[in-house]
């Protein structure tokens, strides 16, 4: 069974450091990574606040069992379920076994490389996006053996063995691969994820919402959802979209088939498109 996404939002900050060429967004003087995750989560907080029955927190950050609490606090969410997380993976099989029980707000932020919190609410019932199917692969060999590999042996084998899991990925749902109309992935490299795409018979011009991210820098936990939500903004009615998330050291590979049930335009920018908050014209820059 599949479930739905009632709403979404996006905080990035004003702040940014140059990187080479690049102005990358990152945290403020006054900000951590909780008060970012609240900036994200304050507008759908306020629509959904008391069908909310979980609370899950996913960033790369060590601090297990904490960020999830003083959220849930700063929300005012009081006597739900908090789950802290690293990936994903987790994410994804928390929200599928958890959402029966009531609407899940979900969160990632992160910090690492690139400042930004993503929110999102999930459903059983009803939302503007359903996630159709959701699968993943766990230390399946054969893996890359470093992350520059993409040219020799077992890249190619990598290669063959992704293609192929999003192949039946997509033939599980009834969907064909040049129905898919985005995709979006955390994947660094993007011209080795057009030549998986296009081995698994998807169209490379789905890349268009994560190349739009990932022009601007790697959000890490947070840098597959903000793509996804790029593609929302891009969807209409009848659109598939394929998330595609693999960790850093290519172990786990978890991907989802979602298509657009309603028209987006009442939910989309809930907050600001992420035109304005990518945007580097109202920045304020650290040295």
């Amino acid at each position: 069974m599949g479930f739905y996404i009632l709403a979404w939002c996006a905080y990035i900050p004003r702040y940014r450091k140059g990187n080479g060429g690049t102005l990358i967004p990152v945290l403020g003087p006054d900000e951590d990574l909780v008060t970012m995750s609240y900036e994200s989560c304050r507008m759908l907080k306020s629509s959904y606040h008391g069908s909310i029955k979980t609370l899950i927190y996913l960033s790369s950050d060590r601090t297990i069992g904490i960020k999830s609490a003083l959220l849930a606090d700063l929300l005012k969410l009081n006597g739900i379920k908090k789950y802290d997380i690293s990936d994903l993976y987790h994410l994804v099989g928390l929200v599928k076994e958890m959402v029966s029980e009531g609407d899940i707000l979900a969160v990632s932020s992160d910090s690492i490389n690139a400042a930004a919190s993503v929110s999102m609410v999930f459903s059983k019932s009803k939302g503007y996006v359903e996630v159709l199917s959701s699968n993943s692969l766990i230390n399946s060999p054969p893996l890359l053996p470093s992350k520059n590999a993409r040219n020799e042996f077992h890249a190619d084998l990598y290669l063959n063995m992704l293609s192929k899991f999003l192949r039946e990925l997509l033939e599980g749902v009834g969907i064909k691969p040049r129905e898919v109309k985005y995709v979006a992935t955390n994947m660094k490299d993007l011209r080795y994820c057009s030549k998986v795409l296009r081995s698994a018979g998807i169209a490379d011009t789905t890349l268009e919402p994560s190349r739009y991210i990932s022009a601007v820098g790697y959000f890490n936990t947070s840098h597959t959802l903000l793509a996804l939500i790029r593609a929302f903004e891009l969807s209409s009615v009848g659109d598939y979209v394929l998330l595609l998330d693999l960790d850093e050291s290519f172990n786990s590979v978890t991907s989802s088939v979602l298509r657009v049930n309603e028209n987006l335009q009442p939910i989309r920018g809930c907050v600001n498109y992420l035109d304005k908050f990518l945007s580097s014209i109202p920045a304020i820059i650290l040295q």
